[in-house]
């Protein structure tokens, strides 16, 4: 199979959605300085490219060099073309809070018909949830390990997250172990969350049309409320925010973790002269985080520590993923990582 592809994460507007992840035969030589997103070339199979890139337009390069790998067998031996699909999102552990996973599959698998298509969740206290409650839960690293027994050989993984965080990079670092050409997948290929790129800000910009309630008046503030991370990939928010109040100056956003925070955000709604605030989730799905952290009722929540401040609260229970603008942003990237793994012949010899 001859063919050359590749993806890069150019930050503000140069990026694109998926990052690609190539492996065959021996190392011969690595060298690099790691960065944010990664992608790699695979040339005729002889050899790949890491190129990571971070949000300075600075990137590194690791090149792995490969030779023969077929002496260990002393013959070629076709190996049958299998691609799948895995679904990689945060997770939610309340059966009400699911509508736009199970939205989202609906459309994954309407969309790539016949394709095997996985679950797994990158919050280990999710799965320990869902464990106990009898769902599937596995981790990133279970369900490619049970794909490539099923015999997958061409993989696209999709990120659900909403920015490239921890949890975005922990999930590409492990589908990248996941490829080796007799060990794992032929060719792995990862699309990232909903804010990779400058681009996907732009288009989320728009996608978000029609999220906010219409009940939202004149002078009405709008306060958005991401889950937030401990990596650079925080920065996301804060151009997405940046974006949004070029047109609507009442739009804020804040985070559970990190920057801005609850008190951050109330001290701008209040000095932009707004008294009734929208609380509006910028998360995937309703889940713990939205009905406690957010609109909980406890001393605590968003929602109180606004109202002890002497706003009116109005509060949106809903996620991203409920959205369909939104979730057709995370089927883009979805393609694009599929396109560069879709399988071009019916066997690859390995």
């Amino acid at each position: 199979m001859s063919r050359a592809s590749h993806d890069h994460e150019h930050a503000r507007g140069h990026e694109h959605a998926h990052d690609r992840s190539h492996a065959c035969g021996h190392d011969h030589g690595d060298h690099g300085q790691g960065h944010d997103q990664s992608h790699c070339h695979d040339h005729h199979g002889h050899h790949g490219h890491d190129h990571d890139h971070c949000g300075d337009g600075h990137h590194s390069h690791d090149h792995h060099h490969h030779g023969d790998d077929h002496h260990h067998h002393g013959h070629h031996r076709p190996r049958p073309v299998r691609p799948g699909i895995l679904l990689a999102a945060f997770g939610v552990a309340l059966p009400d809070a699911r509508a736009g996973y199970e939205a989202l599959d609906r459309e994954v698998r309407q969309r790539f018909p016949g394709v095997p298509v996985r679950w797994a969740y990158t919050a280990h206290k999710i799965r320990r949830k869902l464990a106990a409650r009898g769902f599937e839960n596995d981790s990133v690293a279970v369900a490619l390990s049970r794909l490539h027994d099923e015999g997958v050989t061409h993989l696209a993984v999709q990120s659900l997250h909403t920015v490239p965080g921890v949890e975005y990079h922990w999930t590409l670092d492990q589908a990248r172990v996941f490829h080796h050409p007799r060990k794992g997948f032929l060719d792995v290929a990862v699309g990232g969350p909903l804010l990779m790129a400058g681009a996907d800000l732009e288009a989320a910009a728009a996608a978000l049309g029609g999220y906010p309630p219409p009940e939202r008046g004149p002078g009405d503030a709008l306060v958005l409320v991401g889950h937030g991370t401990y990596h650079e990939g925080h920065r996301r928010y804060l151009e997405f925010e940046a974006l949004l109040r070029r047109n609507d100056p009442l739009v804020f956003m804040g985070t559970l973790m990190g920057e801005p925070g609850c008190a951050a955000v109330i001290r701008r709604v209040l000095a932009a002269g707004a008294r009734r605030v929208w609380l509006l989730p910028f998360m995937s799905a309703p889940g713990h985080h939205v009905r406690v952290d957010i609109a909980g009722d406890g001393p605590h929540s968003w929602k109180s520590h606004m109202a002890a401040a002497g706003l009116d609260v109005r509060v949106c229970m809903t996620g991203t993923m409920e959205h369909g603008p939104c979730r057709a942003l995370w089927l883009e990237h979805l393609e694009g990582a599929w396109r560069t793994v879709a399988p071009q012949s019916a066997a690859r010899e390995v």
